[in-house]
């Protein structure tokens, strides 16, 4: 997945891409939280969508913007809401992948 570099400065950006995805809205509203838990704990990040599967690429930690460098409290934060999320939700499965030192959220949803 690149970097973009805009959907790290403007979290709207990210939110437009969930959006006008076209996973079911249920989803679309908890990506969204998701999106809001990721942004209040100050972490750069870009997202895809494809076939059902969203993509989360957390890359690095304001202020510092130095790839791969995350506050602990913060990646923490976000991913308890991941957990969380994933706990309430059978139709949400996730997975977590270190690329070149940036953390890969990949959230598998199954259509029923």
């Amino acid at each position: 997945m690149e970097i973009n570099i805009e959907q790290c400065r403007q979290n709207d950006k990210i939110k437009d891409v969930i959006s006008k995805s076209s996973l079911p809205i249920k989803h679309i509203k908890l990506m969204l939280r998701i999106s809001d838990v990721i942004y209040i704990n100050a972490i750069n990040y870009n997202v895809s969508i494809d076939d059902g599967i969203v993509n989360i690429l957390l890359i690095s930690s304001k202020p510092e913007n130095k790839k791969g460098s995350f506050n602990t409290i913060s990646l923490t934060n976000v991913l308890y809401r991941i957990k969380d999320m994933e706990k309430e939700n059978n139709d949400f499965k996730t997975k977590c992948v270190v690329i070149d030192g940036m953390l890969q959220v990949l959230v598998n949803i199954t259509r029923g």
